[in-house]
């Protein structure tokens, strides 16, 4: 997202942590029931579980057990709400991952093996965040059943980001090599190498491939877009201004509204939600020893 982001594992990890330290006195009376540290809703947590997130994350115990209450009302969450993730998904993802990291799906397996991993655990973590995605996106969209006052005072307030210039002035560089057109947007157009051609020229809105429209409508005057793929060749283009802009009618763009008032309110939202889950989790401390 273009705007400031909490960090959403912080945030849900560490949210509530006083409860613990309210609560100490449920510390007092440690049971010989073996291995199990304590419940959270019904939800067991071991002892080894403690150590093993002491141990990674180099923190307190104390620290510990409010990561894995958070865990466990993740959890908790995950199975009331039916979240499921499958292998599709899962194969999915970890291409987009290797994609991300310019590497094939054997060399993400290979490293992870290499480094002492085990993939299939591997799978089985990127299950987890999958499914934590999509509880985020539950909850999000359980928060955000607005009226269309509100979505409509969003669009009349912020019209300028509804509204779609009818011309764009542009510097057009194209070149064989994507490479060579990387140079230019680095340098900020100062290095332009012989294999790259330049033009000034003046796109009409209504005449761009849709799919490619929002890259110059949002992208700011004096930057560039983002390097482009045509025929046999690459292709970017340097904003230098936008002329006559139209405003897009709000029922084009309802959606669109919506969307950016997610992206703005989704991490409260989630950070709101497992603040009232931790206030009302039943927390029974077994043994901590």
């Amino acid at each position: 997202m273009a705007k400031h982001k909490w960090n959403l594992k912080f945030l849900v990890y560490f949210v509530g942590f006083g409860f613990l330290l309210a609560h100490s006195s449920l510390f007092a009376a440690p049971s010989l029931v073996n291995g199990i540290a304590f419940f959270v809703n019904d939800y067991p947590v071991t002892l080894m579980e403690v150590y093993k997130i002491q141990q990674r994350d180099k923190v307190s115990q104390q620290i510990a057990i409010d990561l894995l209450i958070n865990d466990r009302l993740h959890k908790e969450e995950i199975d009331k709400r039916k979240i499921i993730v499958n292998e599709i998904e899962i194969q999915d993802e970890i291409a987009r991952i290797a994609k991300q990291k310019k590497a094939t799906l054997e060399q993400v397996r290979n490293y992870i093996q290499g480094n002492g991993g085990n993939w299939e655990h591997y799978k089985e973590e990127i299950k987890r965040n999958l499914q934590k995605r999509k509880l985020y996106q539950s909850i999000t969209q359980e928060g955000l059943r607005m009226v269309d006052e509100e979505l409509e005072n969003y669009y009349n307030t912020h019209k300028q980001e509804f509204s779609i210039p009818q011309s764009i002035d542009v510097v057009k560089y194209f070149s064989k090599e994507a490479k060579s057109l990387e140079k230019v947007v680095q340098s900020n157009g100062k290095v332009v190498l012989p294999n790259v051609q330049k033009t000034n020229e003046v796109l009409q809105t209504m005449e761009l491939h849709p799919q490619i429209v929002s890259a110059f409508t949002q992208g700011a005057i004096g930057r560039f877009t983002p390097i482009f793929p045509v025929s046999d060749e690459f292709v970017v283009f340097l904003i230098k201004a936008k002329n006559n802009p139209a405003l897009l009618p709000y029922d084009n763009v309802r959606n669109v509204v919506l969307q950016k008032i997610m992206e703005q309110k989704e991490d409260y939202l989630i950070y709101e939600y497992f603040e009232k889950l931790r206030s009302n989790a039943k927390v029974n401390i077994v043994r901590l020893n």
